[in-house]
């Protein structure tokens, strides 16, 4: 009796509180993106270090933007091989987006590209967004390296695939599904803050920049710091509560 009146006292002054969810359609190409309400062809990225991809749009070790669902940091990485460095690229394409830029550090310590194709089109390659919080990832947006007209319509299909590892966790393979621009739904959103996109390892492997993706905040239960007067109602409350408890072990 008396623990059930005390949660009903604190429950009563609204020790809880509950951050609403922010959703965003973060777009990475100048063109418009099917099935989106609203792109941010407006949000142009900062970068790390100079833009070593003059004219072909902003490319650095990485590129940062500020989106509805918060801070987006992106980079990207290249295997083991001759070529070992890589640096993240906006195309100034459209049909296009993110992609992955190749290279190696020359004996003058300049970064030397060596990648002829700017979107992500290797297995060495990997393009890794971090959110600065966790997001619910929904829809995702691609174009393929080849920006005519049949390869719009008929380049990415079910038939070829991207793989995508969360939080670090194993690589996952999904199929595009359907053409260019055209979002790849998730039945059940993903959730996290890292994620990292991949090349096909048992689908049709084929070249492809990221376009955008469609993200909201994960809503985040937190307790809410109670008013002086509500602190008041609750002393008073446990005052009385003690007062009472002492009364009846007194009467017995």
């Amino acid at each position: 009796m008396v623990v059930s009146r005390i949660a009903l006292v604190a429950l009563s002054l609204g020790f809880g509180g509950f951050n609403a969810a922010q959703a965003a359609i973060v777009s990475f190409t100048d063109s418009t993106l099917s099935g989106a309400a609203s792109v941010l062809n407006g949000a142009t990225a900062s970068h790390a270090g100079s833009n070593l991809c003059q004219g072909q749009g902003a490319c650095a070790t990485a590129l940062t933007y500020e989106t509805a669902a918060g801070k987006l940091t992106v980079t990207a990485q290249d295997g083991a091989d001759v070529d070992t460095l890589a640096l993240v690229n906006q195309s100034h394409w459209q049909n296009a987006g993110l992609g992955v830029v190749t290279g190696y550090q020359n004996h003058h310590g300049k970064f030397v590209i060596a990648d002829g194709d700017y979107s992500l089109n290797s297995k060495k390659e990997t393009l890794t967004l971090s959110f600065g919080n966790q997001v619910s990832l929904s829809q995702l947006f691609f174009f393929p390296n080849d920006r005519s007209s049949h390869a719009l319509n008929n380049e990415l299909d079910k038939f070829d695939g991207f793989t995508l590892s969360v939080d670090g966790g194993a690589f996952i393979e999904y199929g595009f599904g359907t053409q260019g621009g055209h979002p790849v739904n998730f039945a059940t959103p993903l959730i996290g803050s890292t994620f990292t996109f991949g090349y096909a390892s048992h689908k049709s492997p084929e070249a492809y920049f990221l376009a955008g993706l469609n993200v909201a905040t994960v809503p985040v239960v937190s307790p809410a710091v109670p008013e002086v007067s509500s602190l008041a109602m609750l002393s008073t409350g446990l005052i009385a509560i003690g007062g009472f408890v002492g009364r009846r072990r007194q009467r017995a």
